[in-house]
């Protein structure tokens, strides 16, 4: 991955945009800042600026660099196919070599994510779910409808509503599941951080539809985190070490292909780890004949922004899987499909921008008037119930992953 790391190919890539400015329409960061530079048009004329000796790589451009989301809404409407990521991740990892500034805070969180699955989380994971119980009795801040406890630090960028850690941290490692009926093909679902160490039900739930859709599954038992965030924050070498140990690990396994439920680990391993790549709701929508039925409520969904990006899923998928939950409406926000403001990290170090996407977010959800909001990103899920917690009606609207909401309501 040595070409991904010379920054000078930076500009080959951002030649190719022609300046039109469509991408401003959908950009999130932009619709809040409303300048250039925070648009793609402006980040990418940086880059080019910067790599042609026009101008200095100075502190202040790193950090218009990394004011982006990396939701790559930009790639989605591009009429000229820029690929805004590849040239993103190149300007923020010669940033980080020649002016970046340490951050012991996104340090400790790169490297949990990295050492996700080992031994020392393992067991520190352990004890963490009725560590956190008590501390969240003891603060009186328990959020039983989310099964989460309210942080309240006192520091408004790390003041979040934080999921209670799952009963059995990595639990699912190394399970198989297999079909009562003739199967239809095998798949290895790579679980991704956020089910193993905090929704392990939404994990289970992927592997009931799995099954119930005719497939065998296993999870590796030994899999890290698939490097996203590291490799869209310009931390090349981490994102190397990562891909190679879960490559390594992932190569024990035969299966036909990756099955997801998280979108941006669903991107990563298409793009960079070149393997056949679904996400549970495509096979869901392929598998028609499985039916749900609800109980007369009303649901929307938030559609993350790496699956029709990163993953290049049509949108439909999910509409056509929730149109086929019998006894039930959906109905779509009139932003559906724009950022939430989480893209991990960057719910921290651009608070203001990303608490303004995350309240427009939750007043176009509760515009709809719905009583399930839904999504296919554990970390949208996250977030949404953060935003839910603090600006909407959080004990009349149930948060969920879409996994577990259609699993609660499988027709036998």
């Amino acid at each position: 991955m040595e070409d991904k790391i010379d920054v000078k190919l930076t500009v080959e890539l951002a030649h190719q945009c022609v300046k039109c400015s469509a991408c401003r329409s959908v950009c999130p960061t932009y619709s809040v800042v409303k300048e250039e530079r925070s648009s793609p048009r402006g980040r990418l004329a940086l880059a080019e600026a910067v790599v042609d000796g026009n101008m200095p790589l100075t502190e202040e451009i790193a950090r218009q660099w990394n004011e982006c989301a990396m939701c790559r809404r930009c790639e989605w409407i591009c009429p000229n196919e820029v690929e805004y990521k590849e040239i993103m991740f190149r300007a923020r990892y010669q940033a980080k070599k020649e002016v970046g500034k340490f951050d012991p805070v996104k340090k400790a969180v790169f490297t949990g994510l990295a050492m996700m699955g080992s031994f020392p989380t393992k067991i520190g994971m352990k004890f963490a779910p009725s560590l956190m119980s008590a501390y969240g009795k003891l603060l009186g801040k328990d959020v039983p409808e989310y099964n989460a406890i309210y942080l309240d630090t006192g520091i408004p960028k790390y003041t979040k509503l934080m999921p209670k850690p799952t009963a059995k941290p990595f639990g699912l490692r190394g399970k198989e599941v297999k079909p009562e009926k003739e199967k239809k093909g095998r798949l290895l679902f790579f679980t991704g951080c956020m089910i193993d160490a905090f929704y392990g039900k939404t994990g289970e739930n992927v592997l009931k539809l799995m099954e119930k859709a005719g497939y065998e599954v296993v999870v590796p038992k030994n899999i890290r985190c698939c490097g996203a965030p590291h490799l869209y924050s310009g931390e090349v070498e981490s994102f190397e070490k990562l891909m190679k140990h879960n490559k390594e690990e992932i190569g024990k396994y035969e299966f036909d292909a990756v099955v997801v439920a998280c979108p941006t680990c669903g991107g990563t391993l298409k793009e960079e780890y070149g393997y056949p790549v679904k996400d549970f709701a495509e096979i869901l929508r392929e598998e028609g004949y499985i039916t749900f039925k609800g109980e007369g409520e009303k649901v929307t969904f938030h559609f993350p922004c790496h699956s029709y990006t990163a993953m290049k899923m049509n949108p439909d998928v999910y509409r056509d899987v929730l149109k086929n939950v019998k006894n039930a409406e959906y109905v779509e926000g009139e932003q559906a499909m724009m950022c939430c403001g989480f893209a991990g990290y960057f719910s921290v170090s651009n608070y203001e921008v990303a608490s303004e996407l995350q309240k427009r977010k939750i007043e176009d959800l509760e515009n709809t008037k719905a009583t399930y909001v839904l999504s296919d990103c554990p970390g949208c899920v996250f977030n949404i119930a953060d935003g839910m917690y603090k600006h909407g009606d959080y004990k009349k609207i149930k948060v969920m992953h879409l996994a577990d909401y259609l699993a609660e309501r499988l027709e036998e």
